[in-house]
């Protein structure tokens, strides 16, 4: 394929009718989409194709979880099992190798040239590509923002690549620690504290707010930590990290509560911040909220005519399946056809700890603090015999319905495989299923979804396996 980096300057510029910045979730469905339609499209990658959530994010900390669930699995029944760390790592390695061929496959076969360097707006039409010394200007009809996001830091830890980490490191650490401190117990601290602590690392989790997973309900978040305290990790809420030092090859942690702890390894893990500065955004008119991420509307326009924007970079739930259905919305829109309209409440966040966490909808703290009166119904899980045999018994399923019980504002799922689950609930809090319905489909045994039809037929005041309250 033609490469306009190697063009020197003062020659023809090279246009294209698209051109995609980013190859992560945001951005690769909408090139491979385009190009099927015959446009002429360019990825723009400053990394490495497939982005965060196949290099650094959801690919290997899933491959990472898939081995750590199989040693826990063993111990279940007496049984000891053991991973050399160098052989996991590298077979983690091939599992993300693999994804990331999968795109370039698809780049590949739909005619997608792809570009390596950072992408720079010059003006709306115009990009600058930059890699080394070297710079290429080219010209886009219409052009597609999917930066991504970086690894957020925190006052007093500064990143050092060896022993101070972000989860990009920490899942290519090529020697395994004896002890690590975790802070933050979002969702990326509560998912390697499990997988870690699984592996037989000593974990230590931190959180400032009153509980783990403060975007959460306490009862979800209360539910896993005792899970996770059950697999050894040590939990401190209400605490934060006041500085961390080296001192040889571990690392002293100070923290709020007066504690010290020493360690091999530390993992910040409190969020993302979006990667929208310094690429002439803002310069070109791309209006950014004031956390920096870009203002797009329901077109997944910016502000800008005919640049559009998806993924991390546009904020909203920070999900790999938000912004694939994010890429090829503003896909649509930008191939002259009709677009859908993202339903961020639709959008499911899950959690793969063992004892796994789905949501999808209003949690109970959202509609308290709109002022919106609900009716909770909540049943345990652990009855199952799936869940049982899987190992829950902090299992259940919470679903909040709107005070007449005819419309769901949210249902949470925590159990085993909830993050697979979570996608039998969905028509149904989509309004494409009713209770009836659901009582009356033969979901499958022994499975944690056939939940959903227990859940109606209590619901409906007819319960088998439950015992109405």
């Amino acid at each position: 394929m033609e490469d306009p980096c190697e063009k020197a300057e003062g020659r023809d510029i090279v246009r294209y009718d698209v051109v995609v910045v980013g190859s992560g979730t945001g951005g690769y469905p909408a090139a491979v989409y385009l190009a099927g339609k015959g446009l002429k499209v360019a990825v723009v990658e400053e990394h490495l194709i497939g982005g965060e959530c196949t290099n650094y994010g959801c690919v290997p900390s899933k491959a990472f979880y898939q081995i750590a669930e199989a040693i826990r699995s063993i111990g279940k029944v007496g049984g000891e099992a053991s991973v050399k760390w160098g052989s996991l790592v590298d077979w983690v390695k091939s599992m993300v190798k693999e994804s990331r061929e999968g795109i370039q496959g698809l780049f590949e076969s739909h005619g997608v040239n792809v570009l390596n360097g950072k992408a720079v707006l010059k003006t709306p039409h115009e990009i600058v590509v930059e890699e080394g010394s070297g710079k290429a200007v080219i010209e886009a009809g219409k052009v597609l923002l999917a930066p991504g996001s970086n690894p957020s830091t925190v006052p007093g830890v500064v990143f050092d690549g060896i022993g101070v980490l972000s989860n990009r490191e920490a899942l290519y650490m090529q020697e395994k620690p004896e002890s690590m401190l975790i802070i933050g117990g979002g969702v990326i601290g509560v998912e390697l504290a499990n997988a870690f602590s699984s592996l037989g690392i000593s974990i230590t989790l931190v959180e400032l707010m009153d509980h783990i997973l403060p975007s959460m309900d306490r009862d979800i978040a209360q539910a896993l930590k005792t899970h996770l305290s059950s697999r050894g990790v040590k939990i401190l809420e209400k605490t934060s990290t006041r500085s961390i030092s080296r001192i040889g090859d571990r690392y002293v942690a100070e923290l709020s509560n007066g504690e010290r702890l020493e360690v091999d390894k530390v993992l910040v893990a409190t969020g993302r911040t979006p990667r929208t500065s310094g690429i002439g955004l803002v310069e070109n008119g791309v209006q950014l909220d004031r956390r920096g991420f870009i203002k797009i509307n329901e077109r997944q326009e910016t502000t800008v005519p005919a640049v559009y924007a998806a993924g991390d970079a546009v904020g909203g739930p920070l999900l790999a399946h938000k912004a694939i259905l994010e890429s090829i919305s503003a896909a649509k829109w930008m191939a002259g056809e009709e677009g859908f309209r993202i339903d961020y409440r639709a959008i499911p966040v899950t959690i793969f700890t063992g004892l796994e966490v789905a949501s999808i909808g209003y949690s109970e703290k959202e509609l308290t603090s709109i002022g919106v009166k609900y009716v909770k119904v909540r049943i345990p899980a652990y009855y199952l015999s799936a869940v049982k045999i899987k190992g829950g018994k902090q299992s259940f399923i919470k679903v909040l319905l709107d005070e007449r019980l005819e419309k769901v504002l949210g249902i949470h799922v925590v159990a085993p495989n909830a993050s697979e689950v979570i996608s039998a609930y969905i028509p149904l809090y989509l309004g494409k299923l009713c209770f009836r319905e659901a009582a009356r489909t033969p979901y499958p045994h022994l499975t944690v979804s056939e939940s959903l039809r227990d859940l109606a037929e209590y619901i409906l005041g007819e319960p088998v396996h439950l015992l109405r309250k």
